[in-house]
């Protein structure tokens, strides 16, 4: 489980540094290109082995200490919860180029 915080905190602090380059680079600074590219690509080679050892050797496995019924209402809870989250990353970025609020 510390492994994956320790990702998870890895994988928020390089994606604020592409961010940040990003921005800098748009502003004119072109040496950020290469930074850019390399952190890129450091996440591209990250995220997919994260994934699937959150999923096959986490959560997966977890998923034995509960019943059927409790499986059943994280799954629930889990699916509803991204539902709203989605809805609402997007209805940001609607509002961020429509000026409207939903």
């Amino acid at each position: 489980m510390q492994e994956l915080l320790d990702e998870h905190i890895w994988g928020r602090k390089t994606t604020a540094s592409l961010v940040a380059a990003k921005e800098k680079y748009l502003q004119g600074e072109e040496g950020k290109l290469t930074e850019i590219i390399s952190l890129a690509r450091e996440l591209g080679n990250f995220y997919p082995k994260h994934i699937e050892k959150e999923d096959k050797h986490f959560f997966y496995p977890c998923q034995e200490y509960f019943n059927k019924d409790e499986q059943e209402k994280m799954l629930a809870e889990f699916w509803e919860f991204d539902r709203k989250m989605i809805h609402e990353k997007y209805n940001k970025i609607v509002e961020e180029y429509s000026g409207l609020s939903l």
